[in-house]
């Protein structure tokens, strides 16, 4: 029994100590849209057509025009606008834009319906206060109301003129009330009318765009066979760390370098992979993996380069750097 205490607590250290000097960069990779356009640009966004039959007024058609075509030229749209940009040549943008209709590739339009509901009624109830009372009559007081936006956006390709996709949305918004002897009161469903035009640009804005998607590099351990090393690796291991959390790639690329000189290993391979990966270099990041042990690490990069060819077939140029 003594001797389970004592491992315990020692295993415990030994596990705390190894997530603390565990090293990892979170930064961005690159995601790309659902719907690609293969033609690529330009693209013109028309304004949407309003088939709302009663008098509601909204910005929605212009305002879907404005900012979906802003959303296309966005350069670095991400999830986390705050971690470091290791690669030069990530961008989110994928096609160009035209204001003139007649010379785009493709045409974004669509079509939208507000429809909204305001209702009142009350109930007529009886109680009593206790078995031998007498009983009495009082009322409960309802009101609801609803707004609701249905639409559908439409990518026209304008060489066949046939549809590319057709993307259905639909947002409903509410309120209800109800109060004893006293009338119910639900906000004005005319209320909704803004707060549901901007969820409906909402999900189209960025929808036709790249996104540097937020990820993590957990660097594997590397552990030398020789142990005679084992005392200076540990160093390196602190080292390491200090460098990840600092950002600091160059360093701890170099680092890795020399750690390879002293032992070369599947984990250094895969560490050396990662950083030329998080600066761009996907060439040279598939050729450190080749020699790695992680099926994770060989197949995001498949993944990546995968999307690089998407970009080089868009007409982008795209320079690998060095470190």
């Amino acid at each position: 029994m003594k001797t389970i205490k004592y491992i315990l607590p020692i295993a415990l250290f030994v596990f705390a100590t190894s997530l603390l000097l565990a090293q990892d960069i979170e930064t961005y990779k690159l995601q790309l849209p659902e719907i690609i356009l293969e033609k690529g640009g330009p693209i013109y966004v028309s304004t949407l057509t309003d088939s709302t039959t009663e008098e509601i007024q909204s910005s929605l058609s212009s305002t879907f025009q404005k900012e979906v075509f802003r959303g296309l030229n966005a350069e670095s749209i991400a999830f986390n606008q705050k971690l470091t940009d290791f690669n030069p040549w990530m961008r989110t943008n994928l096609y160009s834009t035209t204001e003139n209709i007649d010379e785009a590739t493709y045409v974004i339009s669509g079509d939208y319906m507000f429809t909204t509901n305001q209702s009142k009624s009350y109930n007529e109830k009886t109680a009593a206060e206790s078995a031998d009372s007498i009983p009495f009559v009082y009322y409960e007081f309802e009101e609801r109301s609803t707004a609701n936006v249905t639409g559908r956006v439409i990518i026209t390709d304008t060489e066949t003129n046939s549809e590319v996709a057709n993307i259905p949305f639909s947002k409903v918004l509410n309120d209800e009330d109800k109060k004893t002897m006293q009338q119910a009161s639900a906000k004005d469903p005319h209320n909704f009318i803004a707060a549901l035009s901007d969820d409906f640009v909402k999900a189209f804005k960025y929808r036709f765009s790249a996104v540097k998607s937020t990820y993590k590099y957990d660097f594997p351990k590397i552990k030398p066979k020789n142990k005679d090393l084992r005392k200076e690796f540990r160093q390196y291991k602190r080292d390491l760390k200090d460098l990840a959390d600092a950002g600091k790639l160059k360093e701890l690329y170099t680092m890795y370098l020399e750690i390879q000189q002293k032992e070369d290993s599947p984990e250094v391979n895969e560490c050396i992979g990662m950083c030329y990966e998080i600066v761009g270099n996907y060439t040279q990041a598939k050729t450190y993996y080749d020699k790695c042990d992680s099926q994770t690490s060989k197949n995001r990069i498949v993944e990546q380069i995968n999307i690089q060819k998407r970009l080089l077939d868009f007409g982008f140029t795209i320079n690998e750097p060095e470190i």
